[in-house]
């Protein structure tokens, strides 16, 4: 009995020595839930990577990242909203983070922006999440880049045309297009358009916004009324009518964004709208087409007819910034956590996942000899640099911001959210009404919208 005494103590004494060197239960742990738009498995596997250091040095915090797709962010991100259930950190649109922080749910970051150096930030990450009003940081870009047209120069090459040669106006463009949807068996069908584009609303959104700004148009006036009516919106939307008349598949609406890079690697598209990203795209699925030096990448975007001169056009600048909801259990750990990804060795993992497409925030870190030596650097070089170009010389801007004045309007994320915008496009590409007649209703919806809101200040 007393042997089996002993056994039994030590067994316990065992137990709670086993117990206390195993990591706390999930329940009596803070949880940090992390959304990001990069579900990529090299990205997630760094952020992993990361994660798991992070938690090393911090125990009793756990760390869990949730990739969501960009044309699913939104809904998520209200869905959240109308629940209350907030993650600790999420990626969102920057009017997305404008409009939280103006509602009062993001947590400052004037802190994690100290731990990185504000002046090692490059000024468009500082103009992007500043808030001069009480000279807070509610947000911090993940990393930057810039949308263009990317093309495939041997198509270009048997249509006639000059691959080197972008084209300056709508009009040019459009010939362009023209010149490159062709039938290529035979069957009196096109089966190569001259463009491919993402149909979902939030594509629809990126690709309005950007045509406008670079007619010379805006979406919202000083007062922060819409104007759908005026003429660069109605010019942008005949113009949309011209390119699906001619130029784009039949079924182009139901068009996913990576359906878009398919289309090109595939010879189904001559031209399409895209990210850095792609080059791993590209690399897997048209390796012939990418030794050949057949993917081409513009560093300017046309200008519509109501361009004014001299204008640069407008494309868009990519940039979710990180945010902080100061209601969610744990903001504290997630702002540790914010500063411990952006430490130059952690911050470098996950830039390197997406190299042609992530360029740091940080001045320093772009300087960095492991960062220069990356090795995508060199077989896409020129599309690299034509984003460094875009990026220090055209002004490109985030989702839905014709103008930065438009970064202070409280309700660019509910007008996003809605289908005003893709309604307006769809009735005149689809639905046989006249630009004026879509974009009066477009502005009926907004203004209504904005009202309820109590916003209207016009």
């Amino acid at each position: 009995m007393q042997r089996k005494s002993n056994l039994w103590r030590l067994g316990l004494a065992a137990g709670i020595a086993l117990t206390l060197a195993l990591p706390l239960p999930a329940a009596a742990q803070k949880v940090v839930n992390v959304w990001h738009t990069e579900p990529n498995p090299k990205t997630k596997a760094a952020i992993d990577e990361i994660i798991k250091a992070f938690e090393k040095e911090n125990p009793g915090v756990k760390v869990m990242q949730e990739a969501v797709a960009w044309g699913d962010l939104d809904k998520k991100m209200q869905a959240a909203l109308a629940s209350g259930a907030f993650p600790e950190i999420a990626h969102g649109q920057t009017y997305v983070e404008r409009s939280l922080s103006a509602k009062g749910f993001l947590r400052p970051l004037n802190d994690v922006i100290e731990s990185i150096g504000e002046n090692d930030l490059f000024e468009v990450v500082r103009k992007l999440d500043y808030n001069p009003k009480d000279k807070k940081y509610y947000g911090l870009a993940h990393a930057v880049g810039v949308d263009l047209i990317v093309y495939r120069k041997d198509f270009m090459r048997d249509a006639k045309l000059d691959p080197e040669k972008p084209p300056a106006t709508f009009k040019e463009w459009l010939e362009q297009l023209k010149k490159l949807t062709v039938d290529t068996n035979g069957d009196g069908k096109p089966d190569r358009y001259g463009l491919s584009l993402a149909g979902p609303g939030f594509f629809i959104n990126e690709d309005l916004y950007m045509w406008v700004g670079s007619n010379g148009g805006r979406l919202f006036d000083e007062k922060g009324k819409p104007v759908f009516t005026e003429k660069p919106v109605l010019e942008v939307l005949e113009f949309w009518k011209q390119l699906n008349d001619c130029c784009l598949a039949p079924d182009w609406l139901s068009r996913q964004y990576l359906d878009t890079f398919a289309d090109l690697a595939t010879g189904k598209a001559a031209q399409i709208l895209g990210w850095g990203r792609g080059n791993g795209y590209f690399e897997q699925y048209a390796p012939d087409v990418v030794a050949k030096g057949n993917i081409g990448v513009y560093a300017m975007k046309p200008l519509g007819p109501s361009a004014k001169p001299g204008q640069s056009f407008v494309t868009q600048l990519d940039c979710e910034p990180w945010m902080v909801f100061k209601n969610s259990k744990n903001p504290e750990e997630a702002a540790k956590f914010l500063k411990f990804f952006h430490r130059s060795d952690n911050y470098l993992k996950y830039i390197q996942t997406v190299p042609v497409h992530f360029f740091p925030i940080n001045k320093s870190l772009r300087e960095n000899a492991a960062y220069k030596a990356t090795p995508e650097f060199q077989k896409w070089k020129f599309w690299v640099d034509a984003q460094h170009e875009v990026i220090a010389k055209h002004d490109p801007r985030p989702l839905l911001i014709t103008q930065w004045s438009d970064l202070e309007l409280p309700y660019i994320a509910e007008i996003a959210g809605s289908t005003i915008l893709v309604d307006m496009v769809t009735d005149v590409t689809k639905n046989g009404k006249t630009p004026m007649e879509a974009a009066t209703k477009a502005q009926q919806r907004a203004e209504q919208l904005i009202t309820q809101l109590g916003y209207k200040k016009w």
